[in-house]
């Protein structure tokens, strides 16, 4: 109701009965606008849209009434709420750094074409204006709670440098084999909180057999999914394994099921001797991953892990042996920045490990 006060309640003239005054529009704007800034970030739906757009049309009104005090109410300047719908879309504009999505969602409310000239021009002003000064609200916020968002085009450090997957990987990598001990994969889900692990194949020197995620994982050892200890005594010898399954099948629906409230290691409880045991991950594992050479470009690399919506990639030598893997935080400018430093100061590294 304020916002449509604002945008239709037109000058009533000298005699200023009809619409908001000069005082009334100043004593919203203020603290209206300061307690917006103070409440903004905290646990409560406050919104920015809505105060945005309130706030700049009240300023903006108080723009527009302030200039017919000036001319006297002659009819040299447009109306008040023509006034108040510019503000809005300046506040707006500067707040969320949009312009066409803006100028399409004003229009729609007003309903008139004649606007589409004004707002685009408000809209890039406070765009551009706002970018001399500091980013968008949202890209802020996205930073201040630490969410890894890769923007659209490349950084531009990688731009400028030579930089490849195998500089900016992490190479500690927790792996599993495709039949592994159940004791093993609760301690690695225990002492790791990585959301997939890749699983490496040892009779063939380690190549790339597939990944597992750490959710599948969980509902496998509280459905104790896993077989017996003994039947594959002589697997840790020659890493041979046939096509016969080696524990219990737990059916794909039924690890959907629990969707959205898979099972996490807490819930999971290991009973003695259950250590021992099998648990044959081949039935679940994702044996068609995503993977990237070591000699890849970043620029090739972030394009791919964009385009897709990727949480992790896993990086491969030439032999589809895993070496690495990359998430979103290896792909972020700081840290490509930082292994751009490592990569040139590599020797000064290598001789810190060696002390």
């Amino acid at each position: 109701m304020a916002i449509k006060q604002l945008f239709h309640f037109r000058e009533a003239g000298q005699d200023d009965l009809s619409t908001f005054s000069s005082a009334a529009l100043f004593l919203f704007f203020v603290p209206y606008v300061f307690m917006a800034t103070i409440v903004y970030g905290i646990a409560i739906p406050s919104g920015l849209f809505v105060p945005s757009l309130l706030s700049g049309a009240a300023f903006g009104r108080l723009c527009g009434h302030l200039l017919h005090k000036l001319d006297h109410t002659s009819g040299t300047f447009a109306d008040s709420g023509t006034y108040a719908l510019m503000g809005a879309a300046a506040v707006l504009g500067g707040m969320a750094r949009m312009t066409i999505s803006l100028t399409v969602i004003l229009l729609e409310a007003t309903g008139d074409m004649q606007y589409v000239l004004p707002l685009m021009l408000t809209l890039m002003a406070a765009r551009f204006t706002g970018n001399v000064f500091n980013e968008g609200l949202y890209d802020i916020h996205i930073k201040l709670k630490n969410i890894p968002f890769l923007e659209p085009e490349v950084p531009t450090i990688a731009e400028r440098h030579e930089i490849v997957a195998g500089q900016v990987m992490s190479t500690d990598v927790k792996c599993l084999r495709p039949v592994e001990r159940a004791g093993v994969v609760y301690e690695l889900l225990r002492n790791y909180s990585h959301g997939t692990f890749p699983i490496v194949d040892t009779a063939s020197q380690g190549t790339l057999y597939g990944t597992a995620s750490r959710l599948m994982l969980c509902t496998l050892l509280q459905r104790r999914a896993f077989g017996s200890p003994d039947v594959l005594s002589e697997y840790d010898g020659c890493g041979f394994l046939g096509p016969k399954r080696l524990s219990p099948l737990v059916q794909w629906d039924t690890i959907v099921r629990a969707y959205p409230c898979y099972p996490t290691i807490d819930d999971v409880e290991m009973r003695p001797g259950e250590e021992n045991c099998w648990l044959d991950l081949r039935p679940y594992a994702n044996t068609a991953p995503y993977t990237v050479n070591e000699t890849a470009s970043i620029q090739r690399t972030y394009r791919l892990f964009r385009t897709l919506g990727l949480r992790f990639l896993c990086v491969v030598n030439h032999n589809n042996q895993v070496v690495g893997i990359i998430t979103r935080k290896d792909l972020l400018p700081e840290a490509l920045a930082d292994s751009l430093i490592k990569g040139r100061n590599a020797h000064l590294y290598a001789l810190e490990n060696f002390a």
